[in-house]
């Protein structure tokens, strides 16, 4: 993922995205985004699982990165570090973010409408009070400090809350494919 500040930084680069260019995308999809400044640098990152919101997470931005993967698998050695700066957390639990969110409730309807069991959904926060969802992740990943501290307070960490939810599914499954006299459907 990069960042144009104008058109004509974009248009200096636009082979490289074309069939055959440096950058051409494997599935032939070039996809440009507008580029919405955050009134504080983070974006959200909220966790739904079984279509069901799980828990929001402070993604830090300040340094400029749109690596947002929560992944350490993701992780860039050394990206936006600055040494004179105070560390702070890439990744942290939004606590006042809740299920009573108001767009938490419509990101709820929105993966159900569309069958989207497991997401993670980003949005950005404007200067002006708007919320901006720009991403659906149809499969997610996990922040292992983010993690940690939901096991840490009691609550059950997403991984966890997948395998319940999965095996879940597969009993209910497996008892829709059982005939009413007890037998397997063929």
């Amino acid at each position: 993922m990069r960042r144009f500040d104008s058109h004509a930084e974009l248009e200096a680069v636009a082979d490289e995205f074309a069939p055959g260019g440096a950058n051409a995308p494997i599935d032939g999809i070039t996809l440009v985004q507008e580029y919405v400044q955050p009134a504080q640098p983070f974006i959200t990152r909220a966790e739904f699982i079984g279509g069901r919101f799980h828990y929001a997470v402070r993604v830090d931005v300040s340094g400029g990165s749109f690596e947002l993967c929560p992944a350490d698998a993701c992780t860039i050695p050394g990206a936006g570090a600055d040494p004179e700066v105070e560390a702070v957390p890439q990744f942290d639990r939004r606590e006042e973010i809740t299920a009573g969110t108001p767009l938490i409730a419509r990101l709820e309807t929105l993966v159900a409408d569309l069958g989207i069991e497991i997401a993670g959904v980003e949005f950005i926060e404007t200067a002006d009070g708007r919320q901006v969802v720009y991403d659906i992740n149809t499969n997610t990943n996990y922040n292992p400090s983010v993690e940690s501290a939901e096991k840490s307070a009691g609550s059950q960490p997403a991984a966890d809350r997948i395998a319940e939810y999965v095996a879940y599914t597969l009993a209910e499954a497996a008892t829709q494919s059982l005939s009413p006299a007890g037998s397997v459907a063929r």
